[in-house]
C-alpha cells in the first residue's frame, strides 16, 4: 500500500510544525512500504512490529509521535537544531524514528531489553534514519551514558511507558539529580480520571497479573525458598505483587521474621515482573503524579491528549470527534475523557 496523498498529523501553526508534519507524512510512506520479512528481525521483533505497524493504527502512532515532538520542542524555546532527543523505552514505536527524521542535533533511541536496540538498528538502516545511538536499560543506563558522554538530553520523551516504570518515584528523583535533563515529556493510555480507560486497564492489570506475573512469582518463590508450607506460599505470592529485585527478596525476609513489610506505593492493581520489574502496570492520579514530580524537584503539567479520528469505522470515527470537541471545550478538566494524558516534567 502507498499513496502520495499528504496527510495532516499536526495542525500547521508555525515552521516547526510544517517540518514535523512533512517528516510525518514520509515516514508514513515509508512504514507503508517496509517489508519486514526481507529484515534479519527474528520472529518475535517481525510480530511486535507488523502488529503496531499495520492498518489504520499506524497513522494514530505517528500523530501521537509528531504531537510529542512538537509540543516538547515548544517548551525548550529553542530550534530543533540545537536539541538531543531520546526516546525513553522507544521498543519499536515511531517516536524515536520520526525524530530522526526532523533535524534534531541528536537523537538516541532507549529500551530496556537490548535485543530492541537491535530491532530498533535494523529498521532504521532500512528506512535510512540515523539514530545517534542506541541506549540498553534503564533510566541509570541513560545517566551513566549521558555522564560519560558529557551529553544533556534536552528532551526525554516516551510514549506509553511512564505506566510501566518500576518506581516512579525513583525515576524522577534519579533524572532530576542527574542534571542531563531539562524536560521529561511523558504519554500514557493509564489515564485514571477516564472512567472508560480506567475499567480498562483494570482488566489488564486482571489478566496480566492471572496469566504471567502471580505464576511467575509462585514459580520464583518456590526457587528461593525450598519445601514452602503452602499457606506461606499464598500469602508470599500475594505480599510481593508489584515488587522486583531487594524488594522483593526483603519482603520474604521481613515475613519470616514476622517483622513490618513496606506496601508497594500506589498498588492498587498494579503488578509487574519480579525479576526485572518491567511491565509495571502505574495507574494513578493527578494528584499523585504531581507530588512524585514535585517533590523531586521539577515543575509539574498534566494535560489531556486526544482520541484517534482513523478507526476503520466511520461510526467510530464520528463519536472520537466528538469525544476530541468535549476535550477541547473541558479545558484543563479535558483529560476527564482523554485516552490518553501528557506527563510534563520541566526542569527550570
Amino acid at each position: 500500500m502507498y499513496t502520495d496523498q499528504t496527510h495532516r498529523f499536526i495542525i500547521i501553526t508555525d515552521t516547526e510544525s510544517r517540518l514535523i508534519n512533512d517528516r510525518a507524512n514520509q515516514l508514513y510512506k515509508k512504514l507503508l512500504t517496509l517489508n519486514i520479512n526481507e529484515t534479519d528481525i527474528d520472529d518475535f521483533g517481525k510480530y511486535y512490529f507488523t502488529n503496531h505497524h499495520s492498518g489504520n493504527r499506524l497513522f494514530f502512532s505517528i500523530q501521537s509521535s509528531a504531537d510529542i515532538i512538537y509540543r516538547s520542542v515548544k517548551k525548550t524555546n529553542k530550534p530543533i537544531s540545537e536539541l538531543a532527543f531520546i526516546d525513553y523505552g522507544a521498543g519499536l514505536g515511531t517516536l524515536f524514528l520520526l525524530a530522526g527524521m526532523v533535524g534534531f542535533k541528536k537523537v538516541y533511541f532507549n529500551d530496556y531489553f537490548p535485543q530492541w536496540a537491535g530491532y530498533a538498528k535494523t529498521i532504521c538502516d532500512k528506512l535510512d534514519i540515523t539514530i545517534d545511538d542506541y541506549i540498553p536499560g534503564d533510566i541509570n543506563a541513560v545517566i551513566d551514558y549521558g555522564k560519560a558522554n558529557h551529553i544533556h538530553f534536552d528532551i526525554v520523551a516516551s510514549r506509553n511507558v511512564a505506566e510501566h516504570i518500576y518506581k516512579l518515584r525513583d525515576f524522577y528523583t534519579r533524572l532530576y539529580q542527574s542534571g542531563i535533563t531539562s524536560l521529561c515529556y511523558a504519554t500514557t493510555t493509564a489515564n485514571y480520571h477516564n472512567p472508560a480507560m480506567r475499567l480498562k486497564h483494570y482488566w489488564h492489570h486482571y489478566q496480566a497479573e492471572k496469566k504471567y506475573y502471580k505464576k511467575q512469582r509462585t514459580d520464583y518463590l518456590k526457587e528461593l525458598i525450598r519445601d514452602v508450607k503452602a499457606y506461606d506460599l499464598h500469602q508470599l505470592v500475594t505480599l510481593t505483587r508489584g515488587k522486583a529485585f531487594g524488594d522483593f527478596t526483603n519482603t520474604i525476609d521481613n515475613y519470616f521474621k514476622k517483622q513490618p513489610i513496606t506496601e508497594v506505593e500506589f498498588l492498587h492493581t498494579n503488578t509487574c515482573d519480579c525479576k526485572t520489574g518491567v511491565w509495571a502496570e502505574n495507574l494513578i492520579t493527578r494528584s499523585n503524579y504531581a507530588d512524585i514530580i514535585q517533590r523531586s524537584g521539577f515543575t509539574f503539567e498534566y494535560t489531556a491528549g486526544f482520541w484517534d479520528t482513523h478507526y476503520k469505522y466511520d461510526i467510530v470515527n464520528f463519536i472520537t470527534r466528538i469525544l476530541n470537541r468535549l476535550i477541547k471545550i473541558s479545558g484543563k478538566k479535558g483529560y476527564w475523557f482523554a485516552p490518553f494524558v501528557n506527563i510534563i516534567a520541566t526542569k527550570k
